[in-house]
């Protein structure tokens, strides 16, 4: 009877984990939202000048359980940074549940809110020409609220193999 119960019990997790590594957030598809209105549009970066449209980035549940992951991870450290728990690259971290990619990409933010972002990200030189390269096609968005309001924004994009 325990070992029948156990297995409905280990089932339910799975199910669960499976749907909330595939749930996303309004704000979290609005991030999305926004690199997509960008990507279509085309945009001007700074230093880089005019860049090309690109096509939508297809929201990816992968992608945004590794983002989900180092988005935790600042917020956890009360700080932004690439470098995830135990030392690991954003490659690693989307290896880790999944993605098999040529490249691997990752732009982070820390704010008030996630609506600015993808502010801060179109004027920073590296982050546009990142957000804006079409060779990333898959990508992720998560955001979670810190401490104090803080909003730590991920976006792990890649070029599938």
């Amino acid at each position: 009877m325990l070992r029948g119960w156990l297995t409905i019990a280990a089932g339910l997790l799975a199910a669960l984990t499976s749907w909330a590594a595939r749930a996303q957030s309004p704000a979290e598809a609005q991030v999305l939202a926004g690199l997509n209105a960008a990507r279509a549009q085309g945009v001007t970066c700074p230093a880089s000048g005019r860049r090309p449209v690109a096509a939508a980035l297809t929201a990816s549940a992968a992608h945004a359980l590794a983002a989900r992951n180092q988005a935790a991870h600042m917020s956890s450290r009360a700080g932004v940074t690439h470098v995830g728990a135990g030392g690991t690259t954003p490659r690693v971290r989307a290896a880790s549940v999944g993605v098999r990619a040529v490249s691997v990409t990752e732009i982070i933010y820390m704010g008030t809110n996630p609506q600015g972002a993808l502010s801060w990200w179109l004027a920073s030189p590296l982050h546009c020409a990142i957000l804006t390269d079409p060779r990333y096609t898959h990508a992720g968005a998560a955001v979670v609220q810190g401490a104090r309001g803080t909003a730590y924004v991920v976006v792990l994009s890649s070029e599938p193999q």
